[in-house]
Formats: structure tokens, sequence, C-alpha cells
């Protein structure tokens, strides 16, 4: 099955600095169990902290830093095909 993800945005918050920064959840659906998986998140900007909330099997690690396009994750053997993942990302 091919990787699927939705974006929603949350909100809009004001930092301590004054900077605007959004939130926003991407559901997923589709990961493969027991390897890397490329996620792309179809956001104006790269994330800059990424909250992971796997289904009831867990087992998610992120792999590398997100860029501009993707979040990159990794399924334990037996983990969670799909869940949600939180994203804060800057104003672009």
């Amino acid at each position: 099955m091919a990787i699927a993800a939705t974006t929603a945005q949350l909100g809009t918050f004001t930092r301590l600095n004054g900077k605007f920064s959004n939130l926003a959840s991407v559901a997923v659906t589709g990961l493969t169990a027991g390897a890397a998986n490329t996620i792309p998140h179809g956001l104006p900007t790269t994330p800059t902290v990424i909250g992971l909330v796997p289904g009831a099997n867990g087992l998610w690690a992120q792999t590398q830093a997100a860029d501009a396009t993707n979040i990159y994750l990794t399924v334990g053997s037996g983990g969670a095909t799909a869940g949600n993942i939180t994203v804060i990302y800057g104003r672009p």
C-alpha cells in the first residue's frame, strides 16, 4: 500500500521571541513495518518540531531530520502502519 498523508492546520501561535509559528497534524497511513518510510508533509516550510503519535502497536522513530518536503521515520518490526505526526513550523 502506498503512503498517504493528510495535513490539517491546527492553528497559529506567537512564541516568546515574538515570532509566529504554525501547528499542524499529519495523518499517515500505509507505512511499511520493519522499514524506513518517507512521508510527504505538504507544509510550506520545513518543520522545526515533530511529535510522533503512532497507532496501537507503536514502534516509530524519526530516522533523520525533516526537510522541506518530507518527514523520515522508521517503523519497527510489527509496528503501527498508521498514526499521526504533530508538527510545528515557521511562517513562510
